[in-house]
């Protein structure tokens, strides 16, 4: 039942954001939509499927943690 709504609910937010993407023809704007409402997708099943998935500020920290080291060195 849950799985129903979380689809319904992602039906609706598309429903409503991408045909203005598309009549304004925004399509890279539509991509990046389109990519993050698949992330947000896949998290919120997995989640609700209780399946582990890797926490996404991990990575985050993996790619801004050398420049804050260095800018770090260079203020301290």
């Amino acid at each position: 039942m849950s799985a129903v709504l979380l689809t319904c609910f992602f039906a609706v937010v598309l429903w409503i954001q991408l045909p203005s993407l598309i009549k304004r023809k925004n399509f890279r704007e539509i991509i990046a939509y389109s990519l993050m409402m698949i992330m947000g997708m896949v998290y919120s099943y997995a989640y609700l499927w209780d399946i582990k998935l890797p926490n996404p500020t991990h990575a985050v920290d993996a790619v801004f943690r050398p420049i804050t080291k260095f800018l770090d060195h260079l203020l301290v």
